[in-house]
């Protein structure tokens, strides 16, 4: 079994679901839901890799206190392990609220650790022990992010593949990404992210242009599949309950489609297109609904 690092961000979600209307200002709304569940696209992607079947380790910082001890037994609950997690008790645990209406979904967070991680001398140091290393929502880690470039060269230098899941860089400068994309060998974005990276406007020239940077570019199109390889692989229909880890669940059933069952990269995104499928119908990026055998009964 491959061993996957996964190295970034981690934070508790807040999730209120089912929501009677949009937020409004100065209005009350009702949600039907409520619950805390693992948050941060780096842990929700270690979770999902753990109940796929694969072998995961996170390595991260949250705060020592409640909400931070509440996530490691979430994510231990999963079967993440979490030998190189630490806590610090200078700095909380950050925090993101999901307003969930409908199929959409508004978020609001508080950085806590995000904004004081760094374990770059750590990651580099595990990386003998691992066959992959995948980072995920680097932009709110800012004393981690110059340091990036350094953790990539270190793991190229070990015989390690990466992944890199973007997320949003609000300032969309995308600062450093150059330095990165050469040195990647999987690199998912959603189209939004990929037309801003790239200035292109359609998603087959973004791609284009995202696989003249980087090697194995996966543009995902929401309920729509993904564009990878210059093939557009189509989505599956499901109900949808809760989208939160729907782009974090498909890195990690790509990661483990390539690594544990030997597929193709299409054969990957397609696998991983039914598993970011069955994420929606659960609350929360994480659940132990999702399961290896699930997405090939989906798959049919």
């Amino acid at each position: 079994m491959r061993r996957v690092l996964f190295a970034g961000d981690g934070n508790i979600d807040l999730q209120l679901t089912g929501l009677s209307s949009p937020v409004q200002v100065d209005r009350e709304v009702i949600a039907d839901g409520f619950e805390a569940a693992i948050g941060g696209s780096t842990t929700i992607c270690a979770g999902a890799y753990a109940c796929l079947g694969g072998s995961a380790t996170f390595c991260g910082l949250l705060g020592d206190d409640g909400n931070g001890r509440l996530m490691e037994r979430m994510l231990a609950d999963v079967g993440v392990d979490l030998s190189l997690l630490r806590f610090t008790k200078d700095v909380p645990t950050g925090v993101t609220v999901n307003l969930v209406y409908e199929s959409t979904r508004s978020q609001v967070t508080y950085p806590g650790t995000l904004a004081v991680v760094d374990e770059t001398e750590r990651i580099v140091a595990a990386l003998p022990r691992f066959t992959h290393l995948h980072m995920a929502g680097l932009w709110p880690l800012e004393r981690f992010v110059p340091r990036v470039a350094e953790v990539l060269t270190a793991a190229r230098a070990a015989g390690v593949t990466t992944s890199l899941t973007t997320q949003w860089d609000a300032t969309e400068r995308w600062e450093h990404l150059d330095e990165w994309l050469p040195l990647l060998t999987y690199l998912f974005v959603n189209a939004e992210e990929a037309f801003s990276i790239t200035g292109k406007k359609t998603v087959e020239e973004a791609w284009s242009e995202l696989h003249r940077r980087t090697a194995h570019p996966f543009v995902t199109l929401g309920p729509d599949g993904v564009f990878t390889e210059g093939t557009r692989i189509p989505g599956f229909a499901t109900s949808v309950r809760d989208t939160t880890g729907a782009g974090d669940t498909f890195a990690a059933a790509v990661i483990f489609a390539l690594g544990e069952k030997g597929m193709t990269p299409l054969a990957a995104a397609r696998y991983a297109c039914a598993a970011a499928a069955l994420s929606c119908t659960y609350t929360g990026g994480v659940s132990r609904a999702l399961s290896d055998a699930a997405v090939t009964r989906l798959l049919g």
